[in-house]
């Protein structure tokens, strides 16, 4: 008897390693195995297999690694099959995790499967909800909205606020109000196409007499971070945990995702970045209509963060965004006041521990 968890995102496993953790307080004592990353080995579950190899960013990427995670569901599904856990977890990455629940139902496999954050079909591809209704016995997402999106589409799911509501001390004055936090991401193209533009930023910000320090993600793997370390030079890198980087600093700006509901519970002003390939941009641009891409905006309904996409992602539009609300002050009042709205909106405490009571009814 066994449960088995996956994961192809730095921040899923983050999620993972709250269930782990969650699921032996409660008195769970069974292995736990699965593929995952440095997080979720610390918290005790058995890696198998790394959450690295699902590390992949825009459509070319997903193109040319096709066969390789073929045969890796293939691997997963297969033990799986011969192990038979009691339950199947899986986060994030739908576009990898889908079609191997899908295998893994036709394998035979009848025990309950699970999704920890489930992908969102309310912005687009929104007849995924169709797989998330047939295949998986429960979903267990990340913030209200996509809960109550879920239940009116008959999806199994259930909620009770965000992991970040216990993992988030209340708010701080920065330590540091004249550094800017530059957060060029956990992927590999995410960076190389957010580098250049950052430390362009960076020689700017310098000049206008501010401190830019950027955030080398933890569970990189060698050749990004020297490869960042190369581009940054002589710029102070702090290498922990962003939020931690996020409350030290006045400001940020940085690769749209995790980070930006960071910023939101930290209280800081961010400019939310995307910079994407010519194909995956003409997908987005052409097939994805979405006022918004980061989570505080679609929560508010409005702009609280700049979003600086494609062409618009450049030194000078993100330095303009940072000036305006370092010397606006009318600007500042109206942001904050949209982000605390924000916070009170994350749910209650004890996410981690609701979701393993949910699983363990299961």
């Amino acid at each position: 008897m066994s449960i088995f968890l996956s994961c192809g995102e730095i921040s899923g496993d983050i999620l993972l390693s709250s269930l782990a953790g969650a699921l032996r307080k409660s008195g769970y004592s069974r292995p736990l195995w699965g593929m995952i990353g440095e997080q979720g080995a610390a918290s005790g579950v058995e890696p198998l297999w790394k959450s690295s190899e699902l590390h992949i960013m825009g459509v070319s990427e997903a193109l040319a690694a096709l066969p390789r995670l073929y045969k890796l569901a293939d691997r997963i599904v297969g033990e799986i099959c011969r192990v038979k856990p009691e339950a199947v977890v899986v986060v994030d990455s739908p576009d990898f995790h889908i079609p191997m629940v899908r295998r893994l139902r036709k394998s035979g496999y009848s025990g309950p499967v699970i999704y920890l954050s489930p992908p969102t079909v309310w912005a687009w591809r929104k007849r995924r909800v169709i797989h998330l209704r047939e295949l998986f016995d429960l979903n267990l997402p990340l913030f209200e909205f996509e809960h109550s999106h879920l239940v009116r589409n008959g999806v199994s799911s259930a909620w009770i606020g965000h992991p970040m509501v216990d993992t988030f001390p209340p708010p701080i004055p920065p330590s540091e109000p004249d550094s800017v936090a530059l957060l060029p991401g956990s992927r590999g193209s995410e960076i190389r196409r957010l580098m250049p533009i950052l430390v362009s930023l960076a020689r700017r910000l310098e000049d206008l007499g501010m401190k830019p320090v950027f955030s080398l993600a933890p569970g990189l793997s060698r050749s990004s971070r020297d490869s960042v370390l190369e581009e940054i030079g002589k710029f102070e890198v702090y290498r922990g945990e962003a939020r931690n980087l996020l409350r030290r600093c006045g400001m940020a700006a940085g690769a749209s995702g995790t980070v930006a509901v960071e910023a939101m519970m930290s209280d800081r002003f961010m400019a939310v970045l995307y910079r994407a390939g010519s194909l995956e941009w003409f997908i987005y641009d052409n097939f994805i209509h979405l006022p918004f891409v980061s989570i505080p905006n679609v929560m508010s309904r409005k702009e609280v963060y700049p979003e600086l996409l494609q062409d618009r992602c450049d030194s000078s539009e993100i330095l303009s965004s940072l000036v305006s609300y370092r010397s606006d002050h009318r600007i500042r009042r109206r942001i904050h006041g949209d982000l605390k709205r924000c916070r009170s909106m994350m749910g209650s405490t004890g996410a981690a521990d609701f979701w393993a009571e949910r699983i363990s009814r299961l």
